[in-house]
């Protein structure tokens, strides 16, 4: 320490110079540190925005195919809803009237023509239902790219279940003609029993997902 006075008081100008390096270096030091620590905060900031503007669009991207999905599954439970009092009751009516009539008349021929005319209306409701079976498996693959594997275990059973309805529905129109003309409740309230217990479990796996899609939505 006295070493050091001694120089600065034999040499004071280059004590002077010395400090004032001392100082400049310093204030550079501040300087650029307050760049860097800016630059790196901007960096920050940028990146910070980047990953909520990434999530955002996760998230509406996201959103609208959940939505997308349960409008389609609402849309077909609402157009099934009264399909047997509103669809198949009158396209039993008529067959079973056609039908009759022919027997009384021992109209082999017109007995065939109101079978052939049943069965064609079965095959068009059958395809309508072939048609939005395939809208639930597309919308199924199309969400199961993004979702989480909670939800996508969900859309898997929900689509085995749907698979499920659909061909319990068709073993319930291929029995029409045999519940119609036999007057066979037995089998038409079995098939309805099946149709409302799976269908049913279809509900609550539909309700379960929907809570999923929420949760899923929420960690994004």
């Amino acid at each position: 320490m006295e070493e050091i006075f001694k120089v600065i008081s034999e040499k004071p100008e280059y004590a002077a110079w010395v400090f004032g390096l001392i100082n400049a270096l310093w204030l550079a030091f501040l300087y650029f540190n307050k760049k860097r620590h800016e630059r790196e905060l901007i960096a920050v900031k940028q990146s910070f925005d980047l990953d909520l503007e990434r999530r955002k669009k996760v998230f509406e991207m996201k959103a609208t195919q959940y939505e997308s999905y349960f409008r389609h599954i609402d849309a077909i439970h609402n157009k099934h809803q009264t399909d047997y009092q509103d669809v198949l009751t009158p396209i039993m009516n008529e067959f079973m009237s056609s039908y009759l009539q022919a027997c009384d008349h021992n109209d082999e021929a017109e007995a065939t023509q109101a079978t052939i005319r049943f069965s064609e209306q079965i095959s068009k409701i059958t395809r309508d239902g072939f048609q939005e079976l395939s809208v639930i498996e597309s919308e199924t693959n199309s969400l199961r790219l993004t979702a989480s594997d909670e939800v996508a275990v969900l859309l898997d059973e929900i689509k085995e279940l749907y698979d499920q309805l659909f061909a319990i529905s068709g073993k319930m129109m291929s029995d029409l003609v045999k519940i119609t003309i036999e007057n066979d409740q037995e089998l038409a309230v079995k098939n309805q029993a099946e149709l409302m217990r799976v269908g049913e479990l279809a509900k609550s796996k539909a309700k379960e997902l929907r809570e999923q899609m929420r949760n899923d939505l929420k960690q994004i």
